[in-house]
């Protein structure tokens, strides 16, 4: 039998059996529905967890610590990686790059806030350095993350002296040298002033979700919106502390400009470029803290490489820090699992259904089977029918489950737009819909139908055209 003829005969079977059809395919319909709308939930998910919150691109490398617990104290450990260890690390097969993290370990206090907030707010800050290169994707040109003071830099520029900020121009100010020490009363005499840069801060994005989605509230402040909070300006006192037990004798007096937000910045604080800190750690302490770093960043482009890696770390005894990512990832592969198979009952009970309503749509056609075979039809033609009947039966429902699940995450993220409150990486939507999702959806939707209708198939094939039209 020709193509287009056993088109249109399966076309105008479908037509004659269209109640019996879509019955049949509610459940289809439900199954290909639910596997798209929990997939696609948890490839969202998984974007946002395993891509901003827990990157699977970068292992941060910690000092093995063997800490010591006395009472509430941890005695013992180490906490730096020096400079041959960072050397060793580069040389690990499948590492592309290392970027070396310090810790600023002198106190200090950041001041600012009043161009947002309505008032200057006065805290503690935590913060760290890293290098530069680590974040070019994620800073704009406009304001540049870099080292301004670093004598060594190819872009270097000597500071020029000065007496009021409006001889340095918009986006330079007049105060003390870099790093200039002065007695934390202000007894010393006041140095030369000189044009400096602001020093380019960046901020963890989980700083602003945590603002936003709490501590705003318990303040009464207003929500930031981080594209506008760009450029904003703080004091930054090195050396000074609100615990006076803390404070050093001296301070360093510098500004701060916000240029940026970055998941590689410190979760709670705020990340400069590494060579500010080197210069205030060895201000305040010894020539070779320039060189004692508190993690490692490696760069590993190859997810396979991840293992072995790892293991070359343990090696060097150090270890990965434990982000929660491998947990995260096995959480959400047991949640993709379970409704997959959720989905798999849910569409084999259809195909149960749809072998009963085939065994019946067979019966009822054998009379018409039984001319089509004494007419010349073959035993392939027939099953070539109904199987086709089921394809065609299995991609209309396959479409329709499609089109369910889309309608029902949409109505997920509008529910969560409107009714659920801001938390920390809340997503703008929570589904991914992949083409090889559809793709699979359809060919799953097809699959089972033909799957339903292979037993049919046969049993109309090998009737024989004489017992059918004689009635027996």
């Amino acid at each position: 039998m020709r193509a287009g003829r056993m088109f249109r005969v399966v076309a105008a079977n479908l037509e004659r059996s269209r109640n019996h059809f879509m019955l049949a395919s509610v459940g289809i319909v439900v199954g290909i529905a639910t596997f798209a709308f929990f997939i696609s939930l948890g490839l969202g998910v998984r974007s946002v967890v395993l891509g901003k919150i827990f990157p699977l691109d970068q292992l941060e490398v910690v000092p093995k610590s063997l800490d010591l617990a006395v009472g509430p104290l941890a005695l013992g450990g180490a906490e730096v990686i020096d400079q041959s260890k960072v050397e060793e690390l580069q040389a690990i097969d499948g590492v592309e790059i290392v970027y070396p993290k310090m810790r600023l370990t002198v106190p200090s206090l950041g001041i600012g806030g009043k161009e947002v907030l309505g008032a200057d707010l006065r805290s503690e800050m935590i913060a760290d350095g890293i290098e530069p290169d680590l974040v070019t994707e994620d800073i704009d040109g406009e304001r540049p993350f870099r080292d301004f003071d670093d004598p060594e830099s190819p872009d270097y520029v000597a500071p020029e002296p000065c007496e009021t900020d409006a001889d340095c121009g918009e986006d330079r100010y007049c105060g003390n040298p870099p790093a200039h020490k002065r007695a934390r009363r202000n007894d010393d005499a006041e140095p030369a002033q000189v044009c400096r840069h602001y020093i380019p801060i960046i901020a963890s994005e989980h700083v602003v979700e945590l603002y936003n989605g709490a501590l705003r509230r318990a303040h009464g402040f207003p929500k930031l919106n981080p594209d506008f909070v760009l450029g904003i300006k703080f004091d930054l006192k090195v050396g000074a502390s609100m615990v006076s037990a803390s404070a050093k004798d001296s301070i360093i007096r510098e500004k701060g400009m916000l240029v940026g937000f970055s998941r590689k910045a410190i979760t709670l604080g705020i990340t400069m470029p590494i060579g500010y800190t080197k210069r205030f750690n060895v201000a305040f302490g010894k020539p070779e803290d320039a060189q004692r770093y508190h993690s490692v960043i490696l760069v590993v482009p190859e997810k396979d490489d991840v293992a072995a890696v790892a293991k070359a770390v343990e090696d060097l005894n150090l270890e990965v820090a434990d982000t929660g990512a491998e947990q995260a990832a096995l959480l959400i592969a047991i949640f993709i699992a379970v409704f997959s198979l959720v989905s798999a009952v849910i569409v084999g009970i259809a195909a149960v259904n749809i072998m009963h309503v085939f065994f019946m749509l067979v019966y009822e056609r054998q009379h018409e089977i039984g001319i089509m075979r004494a007419v010349g039809a073959s035993r392939g033609d027939i099953t070539t029918i109904i199987l086709g009947e089921a394809a065609a039966l299995g991609l209309v429902a396959g479409l329709a489950g499609i089109l369910l699940a889309f309608g029902a995450a949409a109505g997920f993220d509008a529910i969560s737009a409107n009714y659920i409150p801001d938390f920390p990486y809340k997503p703008q939507s929570y589904f991914t819909f992949p083409p090889w999702l559809i793709a699979s959806s359809l060919g799953f939707s097809v699959a089972f139908c033909v799957l339903g209708a292979f037993l049919p198939a046969r049993r109309a094939a090998r009737m024989q055209p004489a017992a059918v039209l004689s009635g027996h």
